[in-house]
């Protein structure tokens, strides 16, 4: 559907999504606030579930990460205020020219994982560390931060050798910035990890973290402020809709066929597309364009078809 959309087309659009059983909003990248506001009362006009596709609605243990809140920041945070960037088992690959640019401005950076992430600052090395001791790695640090003993007979001597170096530099410097790249934490517990260790620090100086691949876009916004969560809403209602996550998130309802109707806005993530071509004829698919006005025309259609008691 177009900005100069038809009347047919918004009353087809209109019967398809009032006739469904399940329908699920996914999309809004890249869109407006909005375009957000105007699909998220197509949502609710018909029940749907909510989910733009933030990676964190997909993690397990996805309200874990809201409890204890995370401290982030952008780019150029990194590039004005830090001085002791910690690439933090980062895939080379996600990370950025501009970003890596900006890292080189700080004194110093390090770069912790199984793969160096070359940046060209003053002073830069690489802690060759497995990726499945990451979340061990990230409790070290902080335990070594917030002065907690470590029993050392319990811990891998060369991790714990790593976690208190990174400690002593992070104490020394005067801003911190961890990037870090959880895209592919089925579970959340390494998320959960790097943002309580980032909290510890923010306490003792200013730190923060730069995640890569979270959506921060405007849909994400206003899915928190009008249903309490980034995404996987089990029902768009503005008294509120349960927070889902790995239960309610669009490539899980999509591929357990929980939905019979998806609802596209704008534009819609990898993992998304591949989960639609995985389904193929099992679902339909209403795609609209980003336009807030004819999608405000179609809230208002639908609730004309359900009528007041829908």
């Amino acid at each position: 559907m177009t900005a100069a959309a038809s009347a047919a087309d918004l009353e087809r659009a209109a019967a398809t999504l009032a006739a469904a059983r399940r329908v699920l909003l996914v999309g809004l990248g890249g869109a407006s606030a909005e375009v957000a506001v105007a699909a998220c009362d197509v949502a609710e006009a018909v029940g749907a579930v909510v989910d733009p596709g933030s990676p964190e609605t997909s993690r397990t243990i996805g309200p874990l990460v809201a409890r204890i809140g995370s401290v982030t920041a952008a780019g150029g945070e990194l590039r004005d205020r830090a001085d002791l960037v910690v690439l933090w088992f980062c895939d080379p690959g996600a990370v950025t020219a501009e970003l890596a640019a900006a890292a080189g401005v700080a004194r110093r950076t390090v770069a912790v994982g199984p793969r160096d992430v070359a940046v060209p600052s003053t002073e830069h090395r690489h802690l060759a560390i497995a990726a499945d001791a990451a979340i061990d790695l990230a409790r070290l640090v902080e335990a070594a931060i917030r002065g907690v003993a470590i029993d050392a007979s319990a811990a891998d001597p060369g991790l714990l050798t790593a976690a208190r170096d990174l400690a002593a530099a992070a104490l020394a410097a005067t801003t911190v910035a961890l990037v870090t790249d959880w895209r592919h934490d089925g579970v959340g517990l390494a998320a959960w990890s790097t943002a309580s260790l980032v909290r510890a620090l923010a306490h003792r100086k200013p730190a923060f973290e730069i995640p890569l691949g979270e959506r921060t876009d405007a849909a994400i916004d206003v899915c928190a402020w009008r249903f309490g969560a980034a995404g996987a809403i089990e029902r768009a209602a503005r008294s509120g809709g349960r927070f889902l996550p790995a239960e309610a998130d669009a490539v899980r309802l999509i591929d357990r066929r929980e939905i019979d109707c998806v609802l596209a806005v704008a534009a819609t993530t990898p993992e998304v597309d591949a989960a639609l071509a995985r389904a193929g004829r099992d679902l339909v698919v209403v795609r609209l364009a980003a336009d807030a006005a004819a999608l405000r025309r179609l809230a208002a259609r639908i609730g004309e078809r359900r009528g007041p008691d829908a």
